[in-house]
């Protein structure tokens, strides 16, 4: 066959070609625009780059962009994160606005209120939903903090228990990467938090998920069900799993399985898993086992693993599974569990 690769010499004519064709390049696409704004920012090409980001979405201080067909349902939870297009798409738009020759304090303003929304997609180990929105975020929130970098700042946080008792976490240059951490003893209840000083910090705490009507259905069992015989010290845990949307099978779905405190997956998780139909990949972290899987479809499918006890805790509290489709993750749902031996579970 004819070789069909060709050589283009880099000079002046073939990049104003080039910038001339992207110019030309109308869409109302918001992820192409996003990407545009990204490539005329760094070309310094301002002018261009400004008309690219007229599709703008403003919401209580943050800034993000979102698919037109993939609006927030009103039910969703304020929280809830978003799915990878809109992460990446919003990333990218944070790049433009960074990647231009010269920026104003307008311009970091705008950037500090796309950095406000990224912040909050992150899960609790400081990626987002796919590898794909992780990359562009993680160097976006990179480069702003390169260009927002300050070596002196002094913060304190105090939150306030329903009781009145206040916990202060106290933040300067020799502790700002230290994670630190209070429990909340009264719960439920209302808590109250307060800043003072000047910097920036993540304050993250964890609520239950609310129940979720999805695309999917998620149940999970333990075996033994009661608390008979060395069931304190060894369960296995069955999810069982199907797709129950408008298509014949999804695309590649993610189950998230978090273990109830003091118990770890057992060493031959990924052997156990990796057997099994379906699954592509499993990840094994201290406290949480993650499964990929090729599909889902209306057939119910179940996927076992055996979790030990590392060491005993009274009171044991539910664990939660969750379920996702990787692309989008707004189509998921969450199930609750509790161990055998767990508190309400008695003895037999």
């Amino acid at each position: 066959p004819r070789d069909t690769t060709a050589s283009y010499p880099s000079s002046p004519f073939s990049t104003c070609t080039l910038g001339w064709c992207l110019e030309a390049s109308a869409t109302d696409d918001l992820y192409t625009q996003a990407l545009l704004a990204y490539v005329f920012g760094l070309a310094g090409r301002r002018e261009q780059q400004q008309a690219q980001l007229q599709s703008l979405a403003q919401r209580k201080g943050q800034l993000y962009w979102q698919r037109k067909e993939k609006a927030l349902p009103p039910s969703q939870p304020s929280w809830a994160a978003a799915a990878p297009a809109e992460v990446e798409m919003t990333a990218y738009v944070l790049l433009a606005y960074l990647s231009q020759p010269q920026l104003s304090s307008a311009d970091l303003g705008t950037a500090s209120q796309i950095v406000r929304w990224l912040s909050k997609q992150q899960n609790p180990y400081g990626g987002f939903a796919s590898t794909q929105d992780t990359v562009v975020a993680l160097q976006a929130l990179a480069k702003y903090a390169a260009l927002t970098y300050g070596s002196n700042g002094d913060f304190t946080v105090t939150v306030t228990s329903p009781t009145g008792t206040a916990q202060d976490f106290v933040l300067h240059n020799s502790n700002r990467l230290v994670l630190q951490r209070a429990a909340l003893h009264k719960l439920p209840g209302t808590y109250g938090v307060r800043a003072r000083g000047q910097g920036c910090v993540t304050l993250r705490y964890n609520v239950p998920p609310p129940p979720s009507v999805g695309t999917f259905d998620l149940r999970v069992e333990t075996e033994p069900r009661e608390c008979t015989g060395d069931a304190s010290t060894q369960f296995r845990l069955l999810l069982r799993a199907r797709y129950t949307g408008e298509r014949p099978a999804t695309n590649m779905v993610v189950i998230e399985a978090k273990l109830p405190s003091g118990y770890i997956p057992d060493k031959t998780v990924s052997l156990q898993l990796k057997s099994q139909k379906l699954v592509k990949k499993v990840e094994v972290q201290p406290d949480q086992v993650t499964i990929y899987l090729d599909q889902l479809t209306k057939e119910e499918e179940t996927f076992a693993f055996t979790a030990t006890q590392d060491f005993p805790v009274r009171n044991l509290q539910p664990a939660t599974v969750t379920l996702y489709d990787y692309y989008e993750t707004g189509d998921r749902t969450d199930a609750a569990y509790s161990a055998p031996c767990s508190s309400g579970r008695g003895r037999a």
